[in-house]
């Protein structure tokens, strides 16, 4: 600054002397002059600014650089043939260096994120396949329940009704005890064969209407038990007489046109009685009377 200031008086006087169009040059002169003081001076404090910048960026770079440099797998910075006779390439060539293992430290980086997201996708789908299987589990566990239920409301039933059907057995067998009773009693009949004589004798018939008209009467409560002989209707379908070359008369209910004969003159019949159809021959009394003529 001091030496502008001296020179301004050697200026002056010049410009004293000076034509007006020297004079207006002069001052283009001296303006520009000022100009490009006032940009070296501005160029000088951005020139401070960055050098400040550098040095706090190549502060920051080697902090990055050192913990960078602690990673494993990394490139390896490059170490120079021969030593630079200036600062500035070596700060080149150590800058390079960081960038590399930088751009490999991102590589990594982006790989890891790229197998952090896989795993980000199947740890997604296992989740959804747990919560497909969760909601299946939970619904089959449902089902088992409500068929656990449901079997143990069928096995109270199936007790109930083999109760009630071990109570219909015996009814049944009871009822089937009384039913071969019945039919037994159904099937039971009885006949008796005599002359007059003896079957008046033992009850069995009466006479009356004459001497020679005999009528059958069969008192059921005073009819005599003893004298008869008992049969099953269903087994027994032929009545063996005592003498096949007598006659023989029915004079009970039955009707001899549902029998069979050998020989038959009226309501008279010769040999064994046949009763093909025991159902129609015994409706009308079960019990047999016949006598010996």
């Amino acid at each position: 600054m001091r030496n502008r200031l001296w020179l301004l008086p050697m200026l002056i006087a010049p410009v004293a002397c000076m034509s007006p169009r020297d004079r207006a040059r002069a001052d283009s002169v001296q303006a520009l002059a000022a100009r490009q003081q006032v940009l070296m001076d501005k160029l000088t404090a951005q020139r401070d600014s960055v050098s400040t910048v550098l040095n706090d960026a190549n502060m920051f770079i080697g902090q990055i650089d050192s913990s960078i440099s602690r990673v494993k797998g990394l490139p390896a910075a490059s170490r120079p043939k021969r030593k630079s006779e200036s600062g500035l390439e070596d700060q080149i060539r150590a800058r390079r260096d960081m960038l590399k293992r930088v751009d490999a430290l991102v590589t990594r980086a982006r790989e890891t994120a790229r197998q952090v997201a896989e795993l980000k996708d199947q740890q997604a789908k296992l989740m959804a396949e747990n919560g497909a299987l969760s909601k299946a589990n939970e619904a089959l566990r449902d089902s088992l329940n409500a068929a656990t239920t449901r079997i143990a409301e069928l096995s109270a039933s199936i007790e109930k009704q083999a109760e009630t059907i071990a109570t219909l057995e015996a009814k049944m067998d009871d009822l089937d005890k009384q039913l071969v009773a019945a039919r037994s009693a159904f099937a039971k009949a009885f006949y008796v064969i005599g002359t007059e004589a003896e079957l008046i004798k033992k009850g069995v018939v009466v006479k009356e209407g004459g001497a020679n008209l005999l009528v059958a009467r069969i008192p059921a409560r005073k009819l005599p038990q003893d004298v008869f002989t008992a049969i099953d209707t269903r087994e027994v379908h032929q009545i063996e007489v005592p003498d096949s070359t007598r006659k023989y008369q029915i004079v009970s209910r039955q009707s001899l046109d549902d029998a069979k004969v050998s020989v038959r003159e009226g309501t008279s019949f010769r040999g064994s009685l046949e009763i093909p159809e025991a159902d129609r021959f015994w409706a009308a009394s079960k019990y047999l009377i016949i006598v010996q003529r």
